[in-house]
């Protein structure tokens, strides 16, 4: 299915049927606008308009989908018709996903641009200066970072945020440091907190992503990987600020940790053999 040779059959035999743009969408229950794209090739008609669209415009849907008009045997027009019907429905939907995917990013970001402004204008008729409200906005800036690639790109989005977080959670953590004023302290266990947390995402993200397993099996050893990154967050903190390596709320996380992954694998298993 060719999208600018459609938009160009329908602007073609609008003008041969001598409709205008408001008349045809008025018999279509659309506006002017949804027309003006289709003739633009920005956007497709609905599935659901195909049949009267074709009917108004004096063609086939078979021709309406490949974009132009060309005489076949009734059995060969029906077989291109299911076919092109199956190809623009696909189209439509990926294109619909993608829209929604982009009004669901837009909103987000002006979402954290109202909150940034919030901020700051409380900030300033409260204390008359820009003193607390450092903290909400590099917290927010450094969260979209993180999602609006996700959003936007979706499985590739996965790799670009894992790429963000890799990137910019250190550089968050110095400035919320200079913010706090606590010397180093949060940097001594932010940085090697974060390293060990990066390189169990990206671990994760490798036998869910690039292996061949099953996602049962991938799921079940990412929480048992879970139970070394644990550890070695808790020795960190033991060098840095006294914590005890394993107290009895780590002994219960890593218990439920073993269960879980036996839990998922099991189901994998049982999947399998059915």
């Amino acid at each position: 299915m060719d999208n600018e040779k459609m938009a160009l059959l329908i602007l073609k035999q609008r003008k041969k049927s001598k409709l205008t743009q408001k008349e045809l969408a008025a018999k279509l229950g659309v506006t002017d606008k949804a027309v003006s794209k289709w003739e633009r090739g920005l956007s497709c008609p609905d599935i659901s308009l195909l049949s009267t669209l074709s009917d108004l415009l004096g063609v086939t849907t078979s021709e309406l989908l490949n974009g132009e008009k060309s005489p076949m045997s009734s059995a060969t027009d029906a077989d291109l018709i299911v076919e092109s019907t199956i190809q623009y429905a696909d189209k439509v939907t990926k294109r619909k996903s993608r829209d929604i995917r982009k009004a669901f990013a837009v909103t987000i970001t002006s979402l954290f641009v109202l909150g940034t402004m919030v901020c700051l204008i409380c900030d300033f008729a409260i204390t008359g200066k820009i003193t607390w409200s450092w903290y909400p906005i590099s917290s927010m800036i450094y969260v979209w970072l993180l999602a609006i690639p996700a959003v936007i790109w979706r499985k590739r989005g996965v790799f670009i945020s894992l790429i963000s977080t890799s990137l910019f959670t250190i550089p968050y953590l110095y400035v919320l440091e200079q913010i706090i004023g606590i010397d180093s302290l949060i940097m001594l266990i932010g940085i090697p907190v974060s390293i060990a947390s990066f390189l169990y995402l990206w671990i994760v993200y490798g036998l869910l992503v690039k292996t061949k397993w099953s996602r049962y099996r991938s799921a079940s050893l990412a929480l048992i990987l879970g139970i070394p990154l644990s550890f070695g967050i808790n020795f960190i903190l033991l060098k840095q600020i006294g914590e005890p390596l394993i107290d009895v709320w780590d002994i219960l996380v890593y218990f439920l940790l073993i269960l879980f992954a036996a839990i998922i694998y099991s189901a994998g298993h049982v999947k399998k053999q059915r």
